[in-house]
């Protein structure tokens, strides 16, 4: 069985790879489940309901974070620390309107301008924590940091009403898309000084 494998230069570098690219996403899988087994611990203690389809997108970015690595994984980094504050956050600063016995009622006002404004402040505050680089480096960067939030904040989320939800996800892509133009701005006035 040896004899008939082909051990040219452009089949052995092929099946190289091929294990790099497996090894890589064996990783990216076992990163994976420590991350999703820390946001079911989160949600438990939150007493957030955890629902299957939201902890499975939490699998799949955290898999393809993890393959991907590089930039993507550092911004994921700083993502997952604004994912499980966005997981934290009370619902009382979710819905101020709401008495606290009333939480989960058809009858609350829901405020999605309130989870806009918290989404927005968490946005600023990850965007800045953002890892510096060149223009492609960066954007992987900002685009691993937001996947990274997404997938976590996505567990908070699915107990919120779609207007809440979209709001949170919206403030938080609305900061961090701010501060990150914000950035991009100061620096290319400051080459051109």
């Amino acid at each position: 069985m040896a004899a008939d494998i082909d051990l040219s230069p452009s089949s052995a570098e092929a099946l190289a790879r091929r294990a790099y690219e497996l090894g890589l996403a064996k990783d990216g899988l076992v990163r994976a489940l420590i991350v999703l087994g820390l946001a079911v611990v989160a949600a438990l203690v939150t007493e957030v309901p955890l629902n299957v389809p939201t902890l499975l997108l939490a699998l799949l970015a955290w898999t393809f974070l993890g393959w991907r690595r590089g930039h993507w994984l550092k911004g994921a980094s700083v993502g997952l620390l604004g994912g499980f504050a966005t997981l934290l956050l009370p619902m009382s600063l979710l819905r101020p309107c709401c008495a606290p016995g009333a939480m989960t009622c058809e009858g609350c006002c829901a405020g999605p301008g309130s989870c806009a404004l918290a989404g927005m402040a968490l946005g600023i505050v990850l965007a800045a924590l953002v890892p510096r680089g060149n223009g492609p480096q960066r954007a992987k960067a900002g685009a691993g940091m937001l996947l990274g939030v997404v997938s976590i904040g996505a567990v908070r989320c699915n107990t919120l009403f779609l207007g809440e939800a979209l709001g949170l996800l919206a403030g938080l892509l609305g900061g961090a898309i701010a501060l990150g133009a914000g950035s991009w701005l100061w620096a290319r006035t400051r080459a051109a000084a």
